[in-house]
């Protein structure tokens, strides 16, 4: 057989034309490639202003009626709020500890027909009998509703516990209860490392040997029914760590309300993070990330659960943030997100609630207006000891 020259095959003024092309895409290519290598590093991460982010907001707060300041009392860390019928529910720890206002402590709920007037009911789950796993204190729950039952999961201490805090859950089919314990935790530290007691303060430990990411504390817990399974996110310690700044987030997958929950492998699965608050946002599960580590204050979103990408950054973020959130327990296939919901003010006294509201709902207008965030250019050191910069308290809050 005959060999062939292929460029025989074409005409010269082909030939011509594209060689021609070739050079202009080269051209195009180098302009293109030029355009790109002028954009600095912030403009290449660049994907939206915050005027146009959905997932950025702003914070405005006020006094709740029932649930307020209370001298003698402390109340904190409220979980998601609820709505059965005409009332809204909301849960939170309460103890009259001088000191501590996490310990020594039950869970008791309130209603509310509007979320600022408040009626405090009772304890819904108390600290165990002595010698129990829950015996110090039970705290930082938070809501699930499933399969026709309420589901309250929460932390739980023991005396001479040493710190070491689990996950536990209780159920039942009313809202008002009663509830019933599960009979062990459903989630636990990893139990590596090594340590010894403290040798001053009583109740405390003394890492000999660091562990795993959460092999102190595993707390604050928050199941959201997502991707037809159940994703208790948890934040968790680990022995060696600064506690209250080396704090990250780790999920446990189920296929029921009661478990058993499995940690993912690929935990912890954000690098910051202090109380937990996540909830459906579109397709997938959006988180806000408050204080502690290199990316608090975010607002991140993940398609499947366990990746987070940080998608704003936010200012006064609600302390402890329980949010009511219409279809959180929906699994539905477009989460539409909150306006409003209830954190803790700890830094008084006594601790006590109050309501934020917001803009992290679909189709909602955001208020940006720096005018209306009375917190905007403020500094904590000069609100909390006005007298050490010489400034009268009547003039700390011009709007």
């Amino acid at each position: 057989m005959k060999s062939f020259n292929l460029k025989c095959l074409f005409s010269p003024f082909l030939v011509l034309y594209l060689s021609a092309c070739s050079q202009s895409m080269e051209v195009i290519n180098s302009e293109n490639n030029a355009s790109v290598e002028k954009l600095s590093a912030a403009m290449q991460r660049h994907e939206m202003n915050d005027s146009d982010n959905e997932l950025y907001a702003r914070f405005s707060y006020q006094p709740l009626v029932g649930l307020g300041y209370e001298e003698g009392v402390h109340r904190r860390d409220p979980s998601s709020i609820i709505k059965v019928g005409d009332l809204y529910y909301v849960w939170y720890t309460r103890s009259e500890d001088p000191k501590l206002s996490w310990l020594n402590a039950d869970i008791w709920y309130a209603t509310s027909e509007d979320g600022i007037t408040w009626q405090e009911q009772n304890a819904a789950v108390k600290r165990g009998l002595a010698g129990e796993y829950d015996d110090l204190s039970v705290f930082t729950t938070n809501i699930l509703v499933a399969e026709g039952k309420y589901y309250l999961t929460y932390q739980a201490e023991k005396k001479n516990g040493y710190e070491i805090n689990v996950v536990a859950m209780a159920k039942a089919n009313s809202p008002d209860g009663p509830w019933q314990k599960l009979p062990e935790p459903i989630l636990t530290p990893s139990y590596d490392g090594e340590w010894q007691p403290h040798p001053k303060w009583e109740n405390k430990l003394v890492t000999v040997k660091p562990g795993s990411w959460d092999s102190r504390m595993v707390h604050d817990p928050a199941v959201i029914p997502r991707f037809e399974k159940y994703w208790l996110y948890y934040k968790a310690h680990g022995l060696g760590d600064v506690m209250w700044a080396d704090s990250k987030w780790g999920v446990a997958v189920a296929d029921h309300p009661e478990g058993p929950y499995v940690k993912s492998a690929m935990n912890p699965i954000t690098n910051s993070g202090h109380e937990v608050w996540v909830w459906p946002w579109k397709k997938g599960i959006a988180a806000i990330v408050d204080w502690a580590g290199p990316e608090k204050s975010t607002v991140q979103y993940s398609d499947d659960g366990i990746n987070f990408y940080v998608k704003s950054t936010l200012e006064d973020v609600p302390p402890a943030g329980g949010a009511y959130i219409a279809d959180k327990f929906d699994d539905p296939e477009n989460g539409q997100g909150f306006s409003w919901g209830l954190a803790h003010y700890g830094r008084s006294d006594w601790a006590f609630l109050v309501r934020f509201d917001t803009q992290l709902e679909q189709g909602m207008k955001k208020k940006l207006n720096w005018k209306q965030f009375p917190h905007y250019s403020t500094i904590r050191d000069v609100m909390v000891d006005p007298g050490r910069f010489s400034v009268p308290e009547t003039s700390l809050n011009r709007k």
